[in-house]
């Protein structure tokens, strides 16, 4: 069974402060033509290394090996920012897509934004590296936390080549293990809108 955990993108999805929000202008009726404006962080998305660091890999770099494969999803409960001490009881390995389910899932609709939301830790983002997985997601619009100034988490990841994956919909999603598919486009972008799904 295939389980979309990607967000609809509408005119209403909520977008990171002073991005670009998503329009639709249709531009030709008879065969109808739409013309996007978007960002290349809107909705559901993936952020290339290229997102910080300019020498570095874009979304068409990628080797979907490294983003396509066996996820772990993680349900962090009652915390206002994910530890270290959160993860060390699970058996995270080298290559693994990490997904953490919060209680962002229950609180986010895709187009309000929380007033509070759960985040990652510097030490928990050095213990990822340390583990060597490939891929960290998570069910808000940004992993960094919102009083963040230097992005510190994003950047230890993409510097490391963890891609990161921002806005997924686990709500209904139960904790385990799970293979995972997300495709970007072939684009040279720091970020690009991806469609991710979970196959049980």
């Amino acid at each position: 069974m295939i389980i979309d955990i990607s967000r609809k993108i509408t005119e209403n999805t909520y977008v990171y402060p002073d991005d670009p929000i998503f329009k639709k202008e249709i531009i030709c009726d008879n065969p109808q033509v739409s013309l996007f404006n978007i960002g290349s962080h809107t909705g559901t998305h993936i952020d290339s290394p290229a997102h910080f660091f300019k020498s570095m890999e874009t979304v068409a770099d990628i080797d979907l090996n490294k983003i396509c494969g066996k996820a772990k999803v993680i349900e962090i409960k009652n915390k206002n920012i994910i530890e270290k001490n959160d993860l060390t009881k699970y058996n995270i390995e080298k290559s693994d897509i990490i997904l953490f389910k919060t209680s962002n899932s229950y609180n986010f609709d895709g187009e309000n934004p929380l007033s509070e939301y759960i985040s990652l830790s510097y030490e928990c983002a050095l213990y990822l590296v340390e583990k060597q997985i490939n891929v960290v997601g998570i069910d808000y619009i940004s992993i960094e936390a919102e009083n963040s100034i230097n992005f510190d988490v994003h950047k230890i990841l993409l510097k490391n080549n963890i891609y990161i994956i921002e806005t997924l919909d686990l709500k209904n999603i139960d904790e385990g293990e799970y293979k995972f598919y997300c495709l970007p486009l072939n684009i040279n972008s720091d970020g690009c809108p991806v469609r991710c799904i979970l196959e049980i």
